[in-house]
């Protein structure tokens, strides 16, 4: 167990809580939400101190657990964010007092925003759309340390392999419980996690190279582009260590020159793998495509190689290491890679792609599966050559449970009474980046421009968070203490045409598969009426009028249906538009 917040008093010079400035350790401010919070005290004489919080004094009169603790409820006196702590001694000679206080954990406030107007148009629109043939999706939004939103649409699998939409009879409806593959979420809340813990405890340092953890990662003789042997953890973590976007290494026809599969090329035979044990030595053999540090480039090359190197410090794989050090201790009973050994059925899961990874039947390798996906991961890369476990995709898990990782970092580094990592550290991991500040270490920054699309306009420019391929969506504002999980299967749905674009899936179209709508209607929510949800419902019916009508990629049946959705909430709603 460890606190946010320990502190003895009075302490007395050369003591780690002394502070010199005021000749005395009284004051500190801790993580905390309106309505919330508790503090723990143990002295032998409680009556010679005084406990305020944000001015408020605090009883200490209550009964002593078999430790000497007395709990007393702060929540009278606490306010959303920084939270003020002041400890002082009446008596000289009265010994001393120790104080802690947990993280916020969160609690269910979903009642009192059941008739939100904003939170009713996203629910309207979402499910019209799922009629009109979205897939599926979970939603928690977490606020000022509460839930107000706990959302399921759709089924877990609305179509057969075909694309031939089930009957609704034989669809199992998304519930709370329903567990999601997070594709490229797994970075953060697996990855990125870890990597926050383990650089808080010492044993990661961020501008140590990478062969200092894995001594075997060298340039190649004779590399084209140098660069491996100084490549640094933090050139990774911020997505410029030169490395290609994506190297498909499960697929031996993928030419590596033309950034194309070329069937029966054998183009990549020296990069073809589908075994964990050679994962590691194929990407130590890939070629930089720039010198490390001189651009930035979005690759999951990356973080299979940020996996390796925390199996390498801690000696655990990876998703033994999240579950027992982060997971368990967490008490997150849906968060996994690997679900169907892990006590998890395919009904279980969302399904993510209809006929296994090959875009409706454009896209084959050796060994592809051809079949539904539901409870594999879906990614190639990870399922094929890592095993299901890798640094960049594989994790499973549900919103209610990615809530929880959002607010540890909404917390500052901890949740209850576990502490994942300091406050410093989770500054150096959220800061933007100098050449880009729509990246952190290995977060997505909205910042002011270039990330917006995703986030919209609304969040404050430091929100983080990130997407998943498979449509999961995070965020985190910070400044305004909101977290919104919303975890779709986006592309458990059709193809839109395969021999053009085989990763143009129908759900794409959809603004519920787009994100943005998501945030936008949340913050909406924050500040509403039914008059302003009207008026912007009129504006979305419009906008997607006008996409329509310029032709191109937005005029497609799905986006047709898309709109006919919006207007039939219109409709319901007697808003013209």
């Amino acid at each position: 167990m460890a606190y946010q917040l320990e502190l003895c008093c009075p302490a007395t010079p050369g003591e780690q809580d002394y502070d010199a400035s005021l000749a005395t350790n009284a004051t500190r401010t801790f993580v905390g939400f309106e309505g919330q919070g508790a503090i723990e005290a143990r002295a032998q004489r409680p009556d010679a101190f005084r406990v305020f919080v944000n001015g408020s004094p605090i009883s200490l009169a209550g009964k002593a657990d078999a430790e000497g603790w007395v709990r007393a409820s702060i929540a009278h006196a606490t306010v959303n964010g920084d939270n003020y702590l002041q400890v002082s001694t009446l008596e000289a000679n009265a010994g001393t007092i120790e104080v802690r206080i947990a993280y916020p954990t969160l609690r269910d406030d979903t009642a009192a925003w059941e008739s939100n107007p904003s939170l009713a148009l996203l629910d309207q629109v979402i499910n019209a759309e799922v009629k009109a043939g979205f897939s599926c999706g979970q939603l928690v939004v977490a606020k000022d340390g509460a839930i107000i939103a706990r959302r399921c649409y759709g089924a877990t699998n609305s179509y057969l392999p075909d694309g031939t939409p089930l009957p609704a009879a034989e669809r199992r409806p998304v519930t709370d419980e329903t567990l999601f593959d997070m594709a490229s979420n797994t970075k953060m809340y697996a990855c990125n996690l870890a990597l926050q813990k383990l650089a808080s405890e010492g044993r990661l340092d961020l501008a140590a190279r990478v062969r200092d953890y894995l001594p075997e990662f060298r340039d190649q003789p004779g590399a084209a582009i140098p660069g491996k042997d100084e490549l640094t953890i933090t050139e990774l973590l911020q997505h410029q260590a030169g490395f290609p976007a994506d190297p498909s290494y499960h697929n031996v026809d993928y030419d590596p020159q033309l950034h194309k599969v070329v069937a029966g090329s054998r183009a990549n035979a020296v990069l073809f793998t589908q075994s964990r044990d050679e994962a590691l030595e194929k990407i130590i053999a890939t070629p930089l495509e720039y010198a490390p540090g001189t651009a930035t480039r979005y690759s999951d090359v990356d973080y299979m190689l940020l996996g390796f190197v925390v199996e390498a410090i801690t000696g655990r794989r990876l998703d033994d290491y999240v579950r027992e050090q982060i997971y368990e201790p967490l008490g997150l009973a849906r968060t996994t890679f690997e679900p169907l050994k892990h006590g998890f059925s395919k009904d279980d899961c969302a399904a993510t792609e209809l006929m296994g990874n090959t875009r409706d039947g454009a896209v084959g390798f050796e060994g592809v599966r051809r079949h539904t996906v539901q409870g594999e991961c879906h990614d190639a890369k990870a399922f094929h050559v890592m095993g299901g476990v890798s640094g960049h995709a594989g994790l499973f898990s549900c919103a209610s449970d990615v809530a929880v990782l959002m607010q540890v970092i909404v917390n500052r580094g901890g949740y209850g009474n576990v502490r994942l990592f300091d406050e410093d550290t989770l500054d150096r991991f959220i800061k933007p980046k100098d050449t880009d500040p729509t990246f952190g270490l290995g977060w997505r920054r909205k910042a002011h421009a270039g990330y917006t699309q995703i986030f919209s306009q609304v969040p404050d420019t430091a929100s983080v968070g990130h997407t998943g391929w498979t449509g999961t969506f995070t965020l985190i504002d910070p400044v305004n203490h909101l977290a919104i999980a919303w975890l779709t299967s986006r592309r458990n749905t059709p193809v839109l045409d395969p021999a053009t674009d085989p990763n143009d899936f129908v759900g794409c179209h959809f603004l519920a598969g787009r994100y943005a709508i998501v945030p936008t209607l949340v913050y909406q929510a924050l500040h509403t009426s039914a008059e302003a949800a009207d008026a912007l419902l009129a504006d979305l019916v419009r906008a997607k009028r006008a996409e329509l009508t310029g032709g191109g990629a937005f005029d497609t049946a799905p986006d047709r249906a898309d709109l006919a959705a919006l207007e039939s909430v219109a409709r319901e709603r007697g808003v013209r538009a």
